[in-house]
This record gives structure tokens, sequence and C-alpha cells, in this order.
């Protein structure tokens, strides 16, 4: 009976350990994650049809950055509640795809050399949101990723 109870115990304890294992390991992605925001401008019917507001996301931190379904883009013009925007992979990179409402795509990511489709630490993501007409003087432009860091340009 004690070899049960011991047995027992021990599986416990080992589910225990490799859960925390896994959240120190998230946590430390998390802190090594590191992101800025520049080069935001708006673009006037580049095709005829469709405003675009263009930015440039860098990573600045030690951890790759690829689950962009989770990374989320916000803008707030002029003091209005910010409006959230997701990623949209069918018009990555720099394809043509739905261009769904409120929707995030990418042209670029500058030096893809190691991990195409990943931001790498040091590399710039060129990202548009397409069909985007309310330009204001005054807007803050935010990003989150799926790994909690965040950046924000306020012009």
């Amino acid at each position: 009976m004690s070899y049960v109870v011991l047995g027992s115990i021990t599986t416990a304890a080992d589910t225990v350990s490799a859960a925390q294992k896994d959240i120190t390991l998230q946590n430390e992605a998390r802190l090594n994650t590191a992101i800025t925001i520049s080069g935001v401008s708006w673009t006037g019917q580049v095709d005829g049809t469709h405003d675009y507001l263009h930015f440039h996301i860098t990573n600045n931190g030690s951890e790759i950055i690829s689950n962009f379904n989770a990374t989320d883009v916000y803008v707030a013009i002029s003091g209005d509640a910010p409006v959230k925007y997701t990623f949209d992979a069918a018009s990555s990179p720099g394809g043509h795809g739905n261009f769904g409402s409120r929707t995030w795509a990418y042209d670029s990511i500058s030096t893809e050399n190691i991990n195409p489709g990943m931001l790498d630490p040091g590399e710039v993501m060129y990202i548009y949101i397409y069909d985007f007409s309310n330009v204001h003087p005054n807007y803050m432009v935010g990003a989150t990723t799926s790994k909690g860091a965040s950046a924000f340009f306020t012009a």
C-alpha cells in the first residue's frame, strides 16, 4: 500500500515541477521580448481607391516573435477609443488577400535570412492597415505581441 501512495506522490510532484518549469520559461520569454514602433505614415489612395496606414515594428529583444495571429494592433484617433486590428495572413507578406475589415498585414521583414516569416531580434517588420481613411493629426498606434510585449507611437 505504501508503494502506491509513494508512487502517486512522486507522479504529482513531477507534474507540478513540469508545470512550474513551463511557467518559468514563458515568463523568461516575456521578459526577453521587446518591440518599438516607428515610421508611422499615412498614404492616400495608392491604388486609386484605398488609403493605407504604414508603420514599422522592430524586434529589440532577444526572443523571436512568430505568432502574428496573436499580435494585436491598435489605432486610436484623436481621443477616441482604440480600434483593434487582427492579423490578415492571406495578405502577408505583401500578398493581396481578403483585406478583411479591421485587419493588419505586413509587406516584408528586413534581412529575412534566418527564420523566414518570423521577426528575429534586430529585424524590422513593415506593416500596413489597408483601407484606412480615418486620419487625424492626433493619433496613437500600438501593438501587443503574443508574448506580452507592447509598444506605442503617439503623434
